[in-house]
């Protein structure tokens, strides 16, 4: 079970979506730590990089985090990129990440990479896509109704032909039971070594199974010294049936459904959930 692959909670009373605020510690630091693990995930790039070339255009990001999958999209020949994520750490990781890569930097540089912060239930922007993506973002949101609206966001601003594409954790990649505190991974990067644990309990839900999910990362630097970096989650995981409603509910015709990226069919045992929707019919030619 891959615990990098979750996502984090929708704090009290906040406007944006961001999987990084109400934490104790700095929201920079833990942007780095997640850059830390997530970037280690490379199983789904040549996925995004082939639905990129199939859906020829313009690619909506939502929940962009810190842009993980712009290369993998300009790879699949996206004309333009727009990042949006509500958390202005992570955006400012996609930033240094743009800066990093001379090919992200032309895109930038020739307006065909943009970022935004908002919140991806409410985003409102005049122009649409050939392509909407919903990686690794609906966990993040606080049940049904948080992700109807960023599923409607979507339908909003895609073009007639175009496709969301919604990805999110399978049935065979959820914990099936509580977990006590335990190292989950280590990793040296300089002169810096980190040591992150976790732990969380489970809770089914008619709505989906949800998640409290805790974290403390160790930061040793050279000098000995020793930070921590503690964070506490709560996530959200819709079943495949459940998820099709809900895009159903926001105008949205499933067209395919898989349970990896590279398109095996969804079963008990699948690691992913990944739905690709167009919009419904109906919804077209009311416009």
């Amino acid at each position: 079970m891959a615990r990098a692959a979750w996502g984090g909670e929708r704090p009290e009373g906040a406007n944006l979506n961001d999987i990084l605020s109400g934490q104790a510690v700095d929201p920079g630091r833990l942007a780095e730590v997640y850059d830390l693990e997530h970037d280690e995930i490379t199983e789904d790039l040549a996925f995004f990089r082939e639905m990129a070339a199939r859906h020829a255009g313009a690619i909506l990001d939502l929940g962009c985090g810190s842009g993980r999958l712009f290369p993998a999209f300009f790879a699949g020949g996206a004309s333009r990129v727009v990042g949006i994520d509500g958390s202005p750490a992570l955006l400012a990781r996609a930033e240094a990440r743009i800066a990093a890569d001379p090919a992200l930097q032309v895109a930038a540089a020739e307006a065909r990479l943009e970022l935004a912060v908002g919140d991806i239930r409410s985003v409102q922007r005049p122009d649409r896509f050939a392509m909407v993506v919903v990686a690794g973002v609906i966990s993040h949101l606080d049940g049904p109704e948080d992700a109807l609206r960023a599923l409607s966001a979507a339908g909003r601003h895609m073009e007639p032909d175009a496709v969301v594409v919604i990805d999110t954790i399978g049935p065979g990649g959820l914990p099936p039971h509580d977990l006590p505190l335990s190292v989950d991974w280590e990793r040296e990067i300089g002169a810096r070594r980190f040591v992150r644990r976790s732990q969380l309990t489970r809770r089914e839900t008619p709505e989906g199974l949800r998640v409290a999910y805790s974290t403390l990362t160790d930061v040793a630097q050279a000098d000995g010294t020793i930070s921590r970096l503690p964070a506490s989650f709560r996530l959200w995981y819709p079943s495949a049936v459940a998820l099709s409603a809900l895009a159903a509910e926001a105008g949205l015709e499933v067209e395919s459904v898989f349970g990896s990226h590279d398109l095996d069919p969804l079963d008990g045992a699948s690691e992913r959930c990944i739905v690709v929707a167009r919009r419904a019919a109906s919804v077209l030619g009311e416009r």
